[in-house]
């Protein structure tokens, strides 16, 4: 799973870098919000959102690496507690059922 997720992200790279090299020399106009940003470089703007979108994308990830590491946690503690429950099963002495007459 790992190899296509890298390859992916290799080819979107690339298919970004080649769409930044034929747009070099290009040059737009931005508006945010109300403030407006004329005569700006296309490759700056693709470069600036792209640095958004790994900031982005990095604190999503810092949270479900905390969510993950917290059900770990959980799994963990409810593991020990099964596989001691089963300890305690183990030694105990077991009981003669007596058969019923029919």
């Amino acid at each position: 799973m790992w190899i296509i997720r890298t390859l992916f992200i290799v080819i979107i790279l690339i298919l970004l870098l080649g769409f930044a090299v034929q747009n070099a020399y290009q040059r737009v106009s931005i508006n945010i919000l109300d403030k407006q940003f004329a005569n700006v470089p296309m490759i700056l703007v693709l470069f600036i959102a792209f640095v958004i979108g790994i900031l982005i994308w990095f604190i999503f990830t810092i949270f479900q690496y905390f969510r993950m590491q917290g059900d770990l946690y959980q799994e963990r503690k409810r593991s020990r507690r099964l596989t001691e429950e089963i300890k305690a099963l183990r030694n105990r002495p077991l009981q003669e059922v007596e058969e019923s007459p029919d």
